[in-house]
């Protein structure tokens, strides 16, 4: 037999929601005795604890834990979210249920008088929920522009934060910049064994020196060297490490910071030979074309320019609203001696708006995409 309603246990779920009543109402006076998160490594129990404001140990009421659980579902940290409440006697017990989502890192864009580790250890300390990763628009992109703010002005920077909730958001990156300040760059360096001569790399940067720093904008940077002074001379695995900026003080009302890039080039490969499939009668032609020497530095850039200028944009390349003519290089190197083959497999498709594999098989790319995320 179902006892009275002073004995039911008391359950309430924040996301996947109802009620069992209970003796102790909305208002009722209950003590929280713990807490506990599963789901996630990204937050502590502690974390949640502090975020939300509960207070383990203390008087507290069921209206006041469900508004807790609510705001942790509006802040959108989580794909999803749950609470629930077990409420005994003047005792309750919470357990949150989150679902990880994929976030976004979250950069600094031009705070070039700090580091980001001081900026996330700051973040951590002020703002308990926030996480080096993001969803895109987070309940917290407020509380961490204002935390921000704060910091420059300590600095004696008055720091206006905004975040750029479309630009960048698109490109997968959480950008907060200062609006206003000028932080050109006065030089462009790059640390490595194998990195190319000081005057090489002075000439290259020519565009991006005296340009305002941009730690987003570093991304795309980071890909042009690899393309242009690394790939070119055979080393097509290069890998970039998080960059140095050397803030260099204040001068004039600018904060002109120096940029090192930390890249470790790899394997140097070079060219064997080069095919050319679905194309018989113009094969040789091309072969005629072709510059690259057996054991001349593999260079993808002249790879690319030649397939453009040869064969996409040669008078027989296809060229209606329905088909157009493809051209794909599949490299394979042998391991040991680092020499590429090459072959261009050309064909003319029909135009879909698929991203599915071009060609069946065989064509094994030995390029790889290098991206820039800063470290946690």
């Amino acid at each position: 037999m179902i006892g009275p309603p002073s004995r039911l246990a008391s359950i309430a779920l924040i996301g996947l929601v109802f009620f069992v009543p209970t003796i102790a109402g909305e208002t009722d006076g209950v003590i929280l005795s713990e807490v506990h998160l599963i789901g996630t490594n990204r937050l502590t129990t502690d974390d949640l604890v502090r975020g939300l404001q509960f207070r383990v140990g203390e008087l507290t009421t069921r209206h006041d834990l469900i508004r807790s659980c609510r705001r942790l579902k509006e802040l959108r940290l989580f794909e999803s979210s749950a609470c629930a409440i077990r409420i005994k006697g003047h005792n309750a017990w919470l357990t949150v249920s989150v679902k990880d989502t994929n976030g976004l890192p979250v950069v600094f864009n031009n705070f070039v008088w700090t580091t980001r580790e001081n900026l996330l250890a700051r973040l951590n300390r002020e703002i308990p929920l926030f996480m080096p990763e993001l969803p895109a628009s987070s309940g917290l992109t407020e509380e961490i522009a204002r935390v921000l703010e704060q910091i420059g002005n300590e600095e004696g920077i008055k720091a206006h934060v905004r975040y750029d909730n479309s630009f960048w958001t698109e490109r997968g990156m959480n950008v907060f910049y200062v609006e206003g300040i000028s932080t050109p760059v006065t030089a462009l360096q790059i640390k490595d064994e194998n990195a190319p001569p000081p005057e090489e790399v002075l000439k290259w940067s020519q565009f991006y020196v005296k340009e305002d720093f941009s730690a987003a904008r570093l991304t795309w940077v980071i890909r042009w060297v690899v393309r242009d002074l690394y790939q070119p001379r055979g080393y097509l695995r290069a890998a970039v490490g998080e960059p140095v900026v050397q803030f260099l003080g204040e001068s004039e009302g600018k904060y002109p910071v120096r940029v090192i890039l930390p890249i470790s080039s790899g394997d140097r490969y070079v060219f064997d030979s080069v095919r050319f499939q679905g194309l018989a009668q113009d094969a040789p032609s091309l072969l005629s074309k072709w510059k690259l020497k057996p054991g001349d530095p593999y260079d993808q850039a002249y790879v690319d320019q030649f397939i453009f200028k040869e064969i996409l944009s040669a008078p027989w390349a296809t060229r209606s609203t329905t088909e157009r003519s493809i051209a794909v290089p599949c490299a394979a190197i042998d391991a040991a001696t680092k020499k590429v083959k090459l072959t261009v497999l050309v064909e003319v498709r029909k135009k879909t708006h698929s991203n599915s594999q071009l060609f069946d098989g065989g064509c094994d790319g030995i390029m790889e995409t290098l991206t820039f995320s800063p470290s946690p």
